[in-house]
């Protein structure tokens, strides 16, 4: 069981943090719910009932500084992962994004950012889809490290070019 205060991950939500825990009553059912308010996004709260295991089995904690740092040195042994059908590419990403896992988005961010530089040495740009796979995992990813780190989102990306060695 999670605490009150307590930093978690919930599924497509991001790092939200657990602002009580409060039996309620939503129709005619009165049930215990974690009350969870997104940190980096400007969002209603999330009302997820604690007894709902399929629910809260999208809850984890948040990484720690060592976790994340750890996975940073691992990121250039992360494959990609093309698929160049777009359905298939479209279930993939679907299913990367569903597992809760950083190094799944990692697959993806590594997989679109090198397809974003082969489409831009042809000068076209990325298709509208990709973009927002490409999006949606970079958010993810960066409120979880910026989480751990306790730096914000937009910092996340130069921490990881420094921790990799990399230059702007």
């Amino acid at each position: 069981m999670y605490s009150v205060n307590e930093k978690i991950h919930y599924g497509g939500s991001g790092v939200c943090v657990i602002q009580e825990i409060a039996t309620m009553r939503f129709g005619r059912t009165r049930e215990r719910y974690y009350v969870l308010k997104p940190v980096y996004q400007n969002s209603s709260l999330i009302y997820v009932p604690v007894e709902n295991q399929q629910l809260v089995s999208k809850m984890r904690p948040v990484l720690t500084r060592e976790e994340v740092d750890r996975l940073i040195d691992r990121m250039p042994e992360i494959p990609t992962a093309w698929e160049e059908d777009s359905q298939a590419r479209k279930a993939s990403f679907d299913a990367l994004l569903r597992s809760n896992e950083c190094s799944s988005l990692i697959v993806i961010i590594k997989t679109l950012h090198a397809h974003k530089e082969r489409r831009q040495a042809d000068g076209k740009n990325l298709h509208v889809a990709d973009e927002t796979y490409l999006r949606e995992a970079q958010r993810l990813l960066y409120d979880e490290f910026a989480g751990a780190l306790d730096i914000q989102p937009a910092q996340v990306h130069d921490y990881i070019r420094s921790k990799l060695g990399q230059t702007a």
